[in-house]
């Protein structure tokens, strides 16, 4: 299948494009709301824009897929692989648990009220990154960097209960904002 049968397809009211194959497609600005893309491959597809807001992504494989600006919110990615950049992109009330988002760029990108659980997000690029009500819980935070927004977010279990660990984390993520958030360790931080 090509990009623009996808669209055209789409525009003639199809919804149920799962297990599709479409890498390296150029989708920027398409508009596919609420549609069912559950473990499709779109490696290296160029979504810039894209708004996919209350789709059925599950399972999807967006390896070094381009996500800048796109909207995901409501979108469910339990399972997805999510490895490209996602700058800019909104991911507010999206499911994300055990998505693999090893080594993403996700800076800007805003999590607002969404489920991470037990996400990878080891290696991440967080700088500008809004958690606001998310839950991270037993997510792994191994390596990511940046400045983000923790703001009543649930950080338990994120990385191992060693004192060593919690001072990298400091290290790695220290200057964020964390207000009212569950830290690693299960303290409750309003700094």
């Amino acid at each position: 299948m090509t990009a623009v049968e996808l669209l055209e397809r789409y525009a003639a009211g199809e919804r149920d494009f799962s297990g599709i194959s479409l890498r390296g497609a150029n989708l920027i600005r398409a508009n596919l709301q609420r549609i069912n893309l559950s473990n499709a491959k779109l490696g290296r597809t160029l979504l810039i824009a894209a708004n996919l807001s209350d789709s059925n992504l599950e399972g999807i494989n967006l390896e070094g897929a381009d996500l800048t600006r796109a909207n995901l919110n409501r979108a469910s990615l339990t399972n997805a692989v999510v490895n490209g950049d996602a700058i800019g992109t909104f991911f507010e009330q999206a499911n994300l648990s055990n998505a693999r988002m090893f080594r993403a760029t996700l800076d800007g990108a805003t999590f607002f009220q969404a489920n991470l659980h037990r996400a990878n997000l080891a290696c991440t690029s967080l700088i500008g990154t809004r958690f606001l009500h998310a839950n991270l819980r037993d997510a792994d935070l191994q390596e990511a960097r940046g400045v983000a927004d923790f703001t009543e977010a649930d950080l338990l279990n994120t990385i191992p209960d060693h004192p060593a660990e919690m001072k990298d984390f400091e290290k790695r993520l220290g200057t964020s904002i964390f207000y009212r958030t569950i830290m690693p360790n299960g303290t409750i931080r309003s700094t």
